[in-house]
C-alpha cells in the first residue's frame, strides 16, 4: 500500500502477526487508510482472516496468540477494552436482532450518543431515505430481503459513529444480481460517510471497489531449534 501523508493517515495497523500453536505464523504488511477508504482482503475460509478481524476489536481466540499495533486517529487501541475501541462490525449474517423492527435494530446504535427519543426517531427516518428505504421503519427483520438487511446492518454500524468498520464476509448469501448491487452501494456510502473500513471476503469480485487490496499472506512454518542430544 502507497503511503500517504501524516495528516491524512486515519487507521495504522503495523507489525500484525497471527501464531497458532501447531507453530503456522502469519505476519501481515503494514496497513494504512485514511477516513473514507477502504480495504479489501482476499483469503480462502479458514485462513484467520475472521481471527484477525476479532483480534481488531479485541476479542482474543485460545488457539492463536495475535500481536501488534493497532493505531486509530493517533490513539493506540491495544488493551483498549471493546467497547472504548470506536471500531464496528458487520458480520455475514448482519446480525439484526429478530425481535425488533427497524427502528429499533437502528436506536440501538444511538444508544451511547445522548439524544432524545424524537432526536433518534428523525436522525432514524432521514438516513433511512437516504438508503432509499424511507418506508421501513417498522417492519421486522424476516420481511426484509437480503439486500435491505445488508443495508440496515452497515446503516446501524454507521450511525455508531466509529473510527473504522470491519465487514466480516458481508455479501455472503446474496444470490449474483443482488450481490453486486449492494456491493457497489456499500462501498459508494462508506466513502459518503467518511468511515475507513477493512473487507475481507474469499471472492475477489467483492473486492475490486475497494481502494486498496490486500491478498492474504501464506501461512510459514515456525522454526523451533532441536534440544541437542
Amino acid at each position: 500500500m502507497k503511503n500517504k501523508p501524516e495528516q491524512n493517515l486515519h487507521v495504522r495497523l503495523s507489525e500484525c502477526q497471527l501464531k497458532w500453536r501447531e507453530g503456522r505464523i502469519i505476519d501481515l504488511p503494514t496497513i494504512t487508510l485514511a477516513r473514507g477508504e477502504s480495504l479489501g482482503v482476499m483469503g480462502p475460509s479458514g485462513c484467520g482472516k475472521s481471527t484477525w478481524l476479532r483480534w481488531l476489536l479485541g476479542v482474543t481466540q485460545p488457539y492463536v496468540k495475535v500481536t501488534g499495533d493497532i493505531i486509530i486517529a493517533n490513539h493506540s487501541l491495544v488493551q483498549r477494552p471493546i467497547e472504548e475501541s470506536g471500531i464496528g462490525l458487520v458480520m455475514q449474517e448482519q446480525a439484526l436482532f429478530p425481535h425488533y423492527n427497524v427502528v429499533e435494530n437502528l436506536m440501538f446504535a444511538l444508544a451511547q450518543q445522548k439524544l432524545s427519543r424524537s432526536k433518534q426517531r428523525e436522525l432514524i427516518a432521514e438516513n433511512l431515505a437516504s438508503i432509499g428505504l424511507p418506508d421501513y421503519q417498522q417492519r421486522m427483520p424476516h420481511q426484509l430481503s437480503g439486500g435491505e438487511r445488508a443495508r440496515i446492518a452497515l446503516l446501524r454500524a454507521v450511525l455508531a459513529k466509529p473510527e473504522l468498520i470491519l465487514l466480516d464476509e458481508p455479501f455472503n448469501g446474496l444470490d449474483q444480481a443482488r450481490r453486486q448491487q449492494v456491493c457497489q452501494w456499500t462501498y459508494q456510502f462508506l466513502r459518503e460517510q467518511g468511515v475507513a473500513a477493512i473487507v475481507v471476503s474469499h471472492d475477489e469480485n467483492d473486492l475490486t471497489l475497494a481502494h486498496h487490496r490486500l491478498q492474504w499472506p501464506q501461512a510459514q512454518q515456525e522454526q523451533r531449534n532441536e534440544a541437542l542430544s
